[in-house]
């Protein structure tokens, strides 16, 4: 909980200090969406958020109505783990990660459809990953399907996904509605989530809001809420009914200036479980899981790119308590980008699935769009 602390103390300092450093900015300096469209055909990543992922592609006209987009991710990993009873173990690995295949179609002007098809070796086998019809009506909109829900942002310069995605992440067939300006945009969205309470009938009772604000150049901030933890993706309660439902919150800065770039977010609950429903050190006592994220990225270039991690998690079983490393990304062609990231990770004993103490991940990637 000290390390939550500290997060929470940077996150403050950087809320008080960043008006100051936005208004420093050259008056002719880009916003951050504005900076990465700019960037958005010879940047280094081909994407920096999940929601950019399921969007990647070129979007390429195949008849007048649809379109069709697709990514491609191949990576090697090598991983070195050394556990609490003073052995250790390697491994190395060549993996297609990702094989995303997007439909559009358009209707109208306001109304809209997209599929994504998603393969990821020994992760995902072929599936229907988003499947939604999208409304559009000025500032409101809407869409209904199977999608990922906006809880959480998890802003990345890294291969590996953030800890907070590791938790948060949720996808669920919904209906969301949002209304959006210049300044701010607000969702809220429902559906029937796959933990359910023991002894409960089985209705759609699950919700979230979320909200993003740029109130500012160069800085993007936001919240969002979502009504069961165990509903994200991370399957804490392993499929098994709980007693008491428990909430969970998450919060993200991103700031851009010049060539940098800070990125925050913090994921958790808002309590503790049940000791009955998740209690992965068996101390009798709840656990209450969270994850947080910093990262620092410098572009010295359009097509170059490097940047910093340092997140952890508290009572996430399995998880690193710390992990830290670094990673540099290349755009060496258009729609191509080469990234290599090395990360350390320590473990909390009570938190430990397999008795690890440290671990060292080094992974190659090779993206492609199309």
């Amino acid at each position: 909980m000290q390390r939550l602390n500290v997060l929470f103390a940077v996150l403050a300092f950087s809320l008080v200090s960043l008006p100051a450093f936005a208004s420093s900015q050259d008056p002719k300096g880009d916003s951050l969406e504005g900076r990465m469209q700019a960037l958005e055909s010879t940047q280094a990543e081909i994407y920096h958020t999940l929601a950019e992922k399921k969007a990647a592609g070129l979007a390429s006209r195949i008849t007048e109505r649809i379109t069709l987009s697709g990514l491609i991710e191949v990576e090697a990993t090598a991983e070195g783990i050394d556990f609490a009873d003073g052995g250790s173990d390697a491994a190395s690995d060549l993996v297609l990660a990702t094989a995303q295949l997007g439909f559009g179609l358009e209707l109208t002007e306001s109304l809209s459809g997209d599929m994504i098809f998603l393969f990821e070796e020994d992760a995902t086998d072929l599936e229907v990953d988003e499947a939604a019809v999208n409304l559009e009506l000025g500032p409101w909109s809407g869409r209904i399907g199977r999608q990922y829900l906006p809880f959480g942002v998890y802003n990345s310069h890294f291969v590996s996904d953030p800890l907070t995605l590791e938790l948060g992440e949720t996808r669920e067939t919904a209906l969301l509605a949002g209304y959006g300006r210049d300044l701010f945009t607000v969702s809220a969205f429902v559906f029937n989530g796959d933990a359910e309470k023991a002894g409960a009938e089985d209705h759609i009772r699950d919700w979230g809001v979320s909200l993003a604000v740029t109130p500012l150049e160069g800085i993007a901030l936001g919240a969002s809420y979502l009504s069961d933890l165990a509903d994200t993706d991370a399957d804490l309660l392993g499929g098994a009914d709980y007693g008491e439902r428990t909430g969970a919150w998450s919060a993200y800065l991103v700031a851009a200036w010049r060539q940098l770039e800070f990125s925050g977010e913090y994921l958790g609950a808002t309590g503790a479980f049940a000791a009955a429903d998740l209690d992965a050190d068996g101390n009798g006592a709840g656990d209450e899981p969270a994850a947080w994220n910093l990262e620092i990225a410098w572009y010295p270039s359009g097509t170059l790119e490097v940047a910093a991690r340092y997140e952890g998690s508290d009572q996430f079983a399995g998880q690193p308590e710390t992990q830290y490393g670094l990673c540099t990304s290349w755009g060496a062609w258009e729609n191509v980008s080469l990234s290599l990231e090395f990360l350390h990770g320590e473990f909390e004993a009570a938190f430990a699935e397999a008795g690890e103490e440290e671990r060292e991940l080094v992974t190659a990637q090779l993206a492609f769009e199309f």
